[in-house]
């Protein structure tokens, strides 16, 4: 979608005679938030961090200017024209011209909505939009609404409230209020959106991206121990049939459509042998669990998001392993290529999956950390310890697969690649 489409959307979204603050600037915001104490409190304490590249010094300049009203006056605001007074209707159920039942429209759920935080991270062809909607009167949303900005992030937004329903079925015990209920789907512009109930809590990523987060032990033993604590109850609630251990559906068919695919063909087929060597039970699956798609709150796990690629029998590696590959993906970012990264001695930073290559191989208390995470998910499941590193290949080949741009796709790959023959040569 193009910068001037996007535009258009925040306008078709946002009550207009509201002052909007974006951050971190007018022309590329990734946070759109209203200008009001509580919500401006909300972002600063829940979402505002500085992702690599960004110097790192930004992060207390942003806090004081949401918390100095002098200071935030002059940050870059957003005025929504107002446009022609819309006739809100009450519709019911009705279909989309693709047969996809919905139960209102977005318009309907925005007529009289209290302040508003609307969130545009993603960029690629399944991106949505996501607006957060505060109850008059609260400091924190109640309301979550994924909004596709086209056909393929439609897809995705049915393909999570199904995969949500069923998750949700599930015997999941008192983890049932770690994640969201669906309240219906909706319609914007013949697409339809994914009104979900919105969970407490700071997402993971934001506090690793904070100054000093990720480079000492203490916060990074408790990201471990908190995403560890709920897979655990996750997947004892959830297990079913025993069944040898495989690769992720579609790795194999997805990559062997890739350029230059030859050597990862020949390491996925070594790693498939290896791993259908064990049997473990199946169980549900979140299908990208990360630390951008998990909520601390008071040191533990207070919901987890993003369900679209969730699965109610899989593998029980997936999800830890998927862990580990993504923890380290951002390790070495905020260090300039070439250098030592801080707080992780022997670590390098520049090419492609040298953390996770340091994580698996290395020595320090960070592979101490991620090597005893992995042989607690191992020992609940009756698995070999060898069975860790081969589980964290597989995930990094679904990443691969996954990847809708090219150059990440490619760089996850050569990473694969390159740990697969050093896991052969050993």
């Amino acid at each position: 979608m193009t910068a001037a489409a996007r535009d258009r959307l925040r306008h078709e979204l946002l009550p207009p005679g509201r002052r909007y603050l974006a951050l971190p600037s007018r022309r590329h915001p990734l946070v759109v938030a209203e200008d009001r104490p509580a919500v401006l409190s909300y972002v600063r304490e829940s979402l505002l961090a500085v992702p690599p590249p960004l110097p790192t010094w930004l992060y207390p300049a942003a806090r004081a200017a949401l918390t100095v009203p002098a200071v935030r006056r002059c940050m870059p605001g957003l005025t929504i024209p107002t446009r022609d007074a819309a006739v809100v209707t009450d519709r019911g159920a009705e279909q989309l011209p693709d047969g996809t039942r919905v139960d209102g429209t977005v318009e309907q759920l925005l007529a009289g909505a209290g302040p508003l935080v609307l969130l545009e991270h993603s960029h690629d062809p399944a991106a949505r939009i996501i607006l957060l909607m505060f109850p008059t009167g609260s400091d924190r949303p109640a309301l979550a609404v994924k909004i596709p900005v086209g056909p393929v992030g439609a897809a995705a937004v049915v393909r999570e409230a199904e995969r949500l329903r069923a998750v949700t079925a599930l015997p999941l015990g008192r983890l049932r209020q770690t994640v969201p209920t669906v309240v219906g789907l909706l319609r914007h512009a013949d697409l339809p959106a994914l009104a979900t109930t919105a969970l407490l809590g700071v997402p993971m990523l934001v506090a690793y991206h904070r100054p000093g987060h990720h480079t000492r032990r203490e916060p990074v033993y408790g990201d471990f121990g908190a995403a560890a604590a709920w897979l655990a109850d996750f997947q004892s609630g959830t297990e079913g049939d025993t069944v040898p251990l495989d690769l992720g559906p579609r790795v194999a068919q997805v990559l062997d459509h890739r350029p230059d695919n030859h050597r990862a063909r020949r390491e996925l087929d070594t790693l498939r042998r290896r791993l259908r060597r064990y049997t473990a039970p199946t169980t549900a699956v979140h299908g990208d669990f990360w630390a951008g798609n998990v909520l601390l709150r008071e040191g533990r796990v207070s919901g987890v998001v993003d369900w679209e690629h969730a699965r109610t029998a899989g593998s029980p590696l997936a999800d830890p392993a998927r862990f580990v590959v993504a923890y380290c993906e951002y390790l070495d970012r905020h260090t300039r290529p070439g250098r030592r990264v801080p707080g992780h001695p022997g670590l390098v930073a520049g090419e492609p999956g040298a953390a996770l290559a340091h994580a698996l191989d290395g020595t320090g208390w960070y592979p101490r950390l991620v090597r005893a995470f992995l042989a607690s998910a191992l020992r609940r499941l009756g698995l070999p310890l060898a069975c860790g590193r081969d589980a964290v290949l597989a995930e990094l080949a679904a990443v691969a697969a996954e990847a809708t741009d090219p150059g990440f796709a490619d760089a996850q790959t050569r990473a694969f690649v390159r740990l697969a023959a050093a896991e052969e040569s050993s």
